[in-house]
């Protein structure tokens, strides 16, 4: 700052300062406004009567695919219904996702109950539908878009809240669960976004086609 007769005036370095810093806060509102705007678009999926339709008619599916799995290992299996969370977040949202997550979880405890229903594995369909929705509503469909928000899924769901949710019914040592789903999650990783990838890029295919 140059001095003036005890009054300070911002020099050409101290204006660049702070108007990239202005310019980083502002980048920061954009997108927190951005992302509330994608919010409210996908809960006003909830309203219309053709998203709740083809919603219904993807948690059907749902439930039918998530009978059909790969054994691969007494340890490691290869699931499907994720993929058709991804649809569903595609189309319609995090919001609406992830509503029809915790719909589609109760569907499929009752098709094929497996031990006591726990509210736990509600939530994490919930939470897997709103990461979804969050990286693939409205938005164009890349591989590394696809790799981050699986691995956003993966870190949340299978190697924090799962691990957590087995040991509050079994009494299973937290930390011997994280370390295997981690095992399990390094081989199945790269076949789950190969999976979504393809799926949600035909997808998108079609949507633009119907436009």
């Amino acid at each position: 700052c140059k001095y003036n007769g005890g009054a300070a005036f911002p020099t050409h370095g101290t204006k660049k300062i702070l108007g990239n810093s202005l310019a980083r806060n502002g980048g920061k509102e954009d997108f927190f406004m951005s992302y509330f705007h994608l919010l409210k678009e996908s809960a006003q999926e909830l309203k219309k009567v053709t998203s709740l339709c083809a919603t219904a008619m993807l948690l059907a599916l749902k439930s039918v695919v998530s009978l059909f799995r790969i054994q691969i290992s007494n340890i490691l299996e290869i699931g499907f219904s994720h993929l058709v969370s991804g649809v569903t977040a595609f189309y319609y949202g995090p919001v609406m996702a992830g509503f029809a997550g915790i719909i589609g979880d109760t569907i499929e405890y009752l098709l094929r109950p497996t031990g006591p229903y726990f509210p736990g594995f509600a939530l994490n369909e919930f939470v897997i539908g709103f990461v979804y929705g969050s990286f693939f509503y409205k938005k164009k469909i890349t591989l590394p878009r696809v790799i981050l928000a699986r691995f956003c899924v993966v870190l949340l769901v299978e190697v924090c809240m799962t691990p957590l949710w087995l040991n509050i019914l079994y009494g299973k040592a937290f930390i011997a669960l994280v370390s295997a789903r981690i095992t399990t999650q390094i081989i199945k990783f790269p076949i789950d976004c190969i999976l979504l990838y393809t799926l949600l890029k035909n997808m998108q295919r079609i949507k633009k086609a119907s436009l």
